[in-house]
């Protein structure tokens, strides 16, 4: 046997050993320890969403409680959001309950007129109580959705950040559900090198158009016995109306005890 045949025999025998680690996606890794590290096993939080438009400084706040909390399989949640205020949304409350299959359970419920809606997997990427963000983004992203790409390592954005070298990720959906649901047809995160949370996203329509920016702030670890991180403070723009929605999280309670059955549909239509 001469050496180029012993070399490609070699080469062949060490690919087939070498552990699954070294051949892995490093886009896919940096991704899989985002979605790890906001894993938070539950939490409850008051919020404030503020809507207006950065043309004619318009804006409209809304409050309520959230709650979230792992389902048993470990990946997905289920999300609870009740809102307090302004009256004509009082009592009003919506119900995420993710699904391995990617088809979202989203109930929303209407208390002046004792009425349960289900948003449908092709409304999710629609408007969130009037705001910016979906009801897809109110829901988690995990990793087995998306495609993902390196673009490049920079200085992460945002004074906040500036400190910190951030990966530069592509995420393509994996398939037209997916695409259907979110509405995005390519979305870029900016995760951070230190922690792994992102702190930017940029997401272009199906039409290829970029149309929503969304910045985390308050990057605080919430759970420092399994090391959890939760963003406080998220904003996000519709680049082409000029709509924006902030979403503030305060009194964040972590790991308190959240019943499962606050996370149904008779919990639901209870009116506190």
């Amino acid at each position: 046997m001469n050496d180029s045949r012993i070399s490609l025999v070699v080469l062949s025998a060490l690919v087939s050993v070498l552990p699954l680690r070294v051949m892995a996606d490093p886009a896919l890794d940096i991704m899989k320890k985002n979605e790890e590290v906001r894993k938070v096993n539950e939490f409850e939080s008051r919020a404030r969403l503020s809507t207006g438009n950065l043309v004619d400084k318009s804006e409209k706040v809304k409050e309520f409680t959230f709650w979230r909390k792992v389902q048993s399989d470990r990946i997905h949640n289920s999300t609870l959001t009740r809102f307090h205020s302004p009256a004509e949304v009082r009592n009003e409350g919506i119900l995420i309950v993710e699904n391995p299959d990617g088809k979202n359970d989203v109930l929303l419920y209407l208390p002046n007129f004792k009425k349960t809606r289900r948003v449908e997997s092709q409304q999710q990427s629609g408007s969130f109580m009037g705001s910016v963000f979906s009801y897809s983004d109110i829901a988690t992203p995990h990793t087995s959705d998306y495609r993902y790409k390196i673009l490049r390592q920079e200085k992460c954005p945002g004074a906040e950040h500036a400190s910190v070298q951030c990966h530069v990720i592509e995420a393509l959906p994996l398939n037209e559900d997916v695409l259907e649901r979110t509405g995005y047809s390519k979305s870029v995160v900016w995760i951070r090198a230190d922690n792994f949370m992102a702190v930017k996203g940029e997401y272009t329509n199906p039409q290829g158009e970029l149309f929503k920016r969304l910045e985390a702030g308050q990057i605080k670890m919430v759970d420092p016995k399994e090391k959890k991180w939760l963003a406080h403070s998220l904003s996000i723009e519709n680049l082409k109306t000029r709509d924006y929605t902030r979403l503030l999280f305060s009194n964040v309670k972590v790991n308190g005890g959240i019943a499962d059955a606050v996370f149904t549909q008779q919990n639901l239509q209870k009116v506190r």
